[in-house]
């Protein structure tokens, strides 16, 4: 097949609107199966198979209903044929008055295997029955499309003339309700141009199509098609459920994210002033503030760059009351002289300062030792009474993690600051203090954008989600910041898959690995109660 060649698309579906919503999309055809409303109605795909309802009077109804005469593209009818008691030429008759412009063998022995199988076509209620039956319409003048699983199926339908055929890998996979098969995609492609090739030997004028099993996307399409040279894809599954899954998930995720937008006077961590969120690892961070602060010991505040890191030391000496200054010294540079002094008092011996170390991973040997010993003549200070206690300059020390051995060297606390990717539910609370902090409260964060935001990876963290804003902010032209203007300025490449492009699988396990297998603050994230992620997670087979 060209690669420039169009491929057709059948959809098979069960209800009007989305019956509708595929013709309006560029569907070729439709087919009306009984799988597909029985999808709508909260059943998965295979429940087709079973006889809980009168499937051809059900799949009649909600067609004449829904979906004939509203759609100007052909409509086929999913006909049951197992039924010994119908009359194939009279039945078919009744399908062409009624509208149909063909039939398919819908639902179909093909799904069944075994001994069950065999007496099917023992009894003639099974595939030759199937066969019959579009061999007949095409007398009727019905357009015909067969499924077939296997080479001999495919021979029977070539012999009865049929106008497209549809080789079927199975049930879908993928999804709440999907069919975990056997079939790679790769397989699936090479079988796929074995039997088409043999159809095109015997009849160029057929069809071919592919449906089902590994394929659940537009790209696994195109792999099976190109490498088959198929004719065209009909999709089931791949067009209502899954979609219709993920689609509402997110929604509903959204707009349970859009209540974090509210206005939030308690949003400061654990009550500590500067610090912003209500996530667990914000309160963690805040009742660990609050138990330091009670002392003079120096603070080891690890973290990646951005952070939040400089936020935290601000936090720490807003939270210590100290009435001294707040100073930040930068450990690249030579700031000896400038803590420890020369002929007059250095920082340090000033009381109630506090002095911020940044970049303390570069501090030369020579200066380290000059401050372990500082804070050595202070030790026995610790243990004497508070009254008794003469005031101290506070150190705190910001530093990259893994200041384990810094820490040791001079008897520090250490304070983990965590990145942004791990208290993502804290995200709409920075972004709102955010904003307004640079004059531009007034701004709506629309609930689509927050989402956006929050399916982003932040390898650059607090500092790079205020640059984004500030961009947003600059350029926002309707006092709203919306997903047109992030995905701008973010630029390609860098928004990542969108979350509809996830199947549920994958939108979970994203949620789990953003927030280190923590199921609480996953279940946060997306809108859900632990119980019903828990729930999902032992479904999709993620306990583990």
């Amino acid at each position: 097949m060209a690669r420039n060649r169009e491929i057709q698309v059948g959809a098979a579906i069960g209800l009007g609107m989305t019956a509708r919503a595929a013709a309006d999309g560029g569907a070729d055809f439709l087919l009306v199966l009984n799988a597909g409303r029985l999808r709508v109605m909260g059943a998965p795909s295979v429940a087709a198979m079973l006889p809980i309802r009168d499937s051809n009077s059900f799949t009649d109804s909600f067609a004449r209903d829904e979906i004939l005469d509203r759609v100007a593209i052909p409509v086929l009818f999913g006909a049951a044929i197992c039924d010994p008691r119908l009359e194939l030429d009279g039945f078919l008759r009744r399908i062409q008055a009624t509208g149909y412009q063909g039939v398919t063998n819908f639902p179909t022995a093909i799904h069944h295997d075994g001994s069950f199988r065999a007496a099917l076509e023992r009894a003639g209620l099974g595939f030759g029955r199937e066969v019959e039956m579009l061999r007949q319409a095409r007398r009727h003048g019905l357009a015909t499309l067969g499924y077939a699983k296997t080479r001999a199926e495919i021979d029977a339908l070539l012999r009865a003339g049929v106008d497209r055929i549809c080789l079927n890998f199975g049930w879908n996979a993928g999804g709440t309700q999907g069919v975990p098969g056997g079939v790679r995609l790769d397989d699936a492609a090479e079988r796929a141009r074995r039997i088409f090739a043999h159809i095109r030997r015997h009849a160029t004028a057929t069809l071919c199509f592919v449906e089902g099993g590994p394929i659940v996307d537009p790209a696994h399409m195109l792999q099976v098609c190109d490498a088959s040279r198929a004719d065209g894809y009909i999709g089931g599954s791949t067009l209502d459920r899954l979609p219709l899954e993920m689609a509402v998930m997110q929604s509903t995720s959204a707009f349970k994210t859009a209540a974090l937008l509210r206005e939030a006077p308690d949003a400061a961590a654990g009550g500590i002033e500067g610090l912003v969120g209500r996530s667990l690892a914000a309160r963690q961070v805040a009742t660990r503030i609050a138990r330091l602060v009670a002392t003079d010991l120096p603070i080891l505040i690890e973290g990646e760059p951005g952070s939040g890191r400089t936020t935290t030391a601000r936090a720490i000496h807003r939270a210590s009351r100290r009435s001294g200054g707040l100073t930040f010294l930068d450990g690249r540079e030579e700031i000896a002289l400038r803590l420890f002094g020369e002929g007059r008092p250095g920082l340090l011996a000033m009381p109630r300062n506090t002095i911020v170390i940044e970049e303390a991973d570069a501090l030369p040997p020579s200066l380290l030792a000059r401050l372990t010993e500082w804070i050595e003549r202070g030790a026995f200070d610790r243990f004497t009474r508070p009254l008794e206690r003469p005031p101290r300059a506070r150190l705190l020390l910001i530093h990259p993690p893994g200041a384990a051995s810094m820490a040791r060297a001079l008897s520090a606390q250490r304070l983990m600051v965590p990145p942004l990717r791990e208290r993502m539910e804290d995200l709409p609370l920075l972004a709102r203090a955010m904003l307004r902090a640079a004059g531009r409260a007034a701004l709506t964060l629309e609930p689509a954008a927050l989402r956006l935001l929050m399916a982003q990876s932040w390898p650059g963290n607090l500092r790079a989600l205020h640059d984004i804003l500030q961009r947003a902010a600059t350029e926002a032209r309707d006092g709203r910041i919306g997903v047109a203007l992030l995905e701008a300025i973010l630029g390609p490449g860098t928004a990542g898959p969108p979350p509809e492009a996830m199947d549920e699988r994958a939108w979970i396990l994203d949620a789990l690995r953003r927030h280190r297998f923590r199921r609480g603050e996953a279940a946060a994230f997306l809108g859900v109660s632990r119980k019903t992620l828990y729930n999902r997670m032992r479904r999709l087979g993620l306990e583990a």
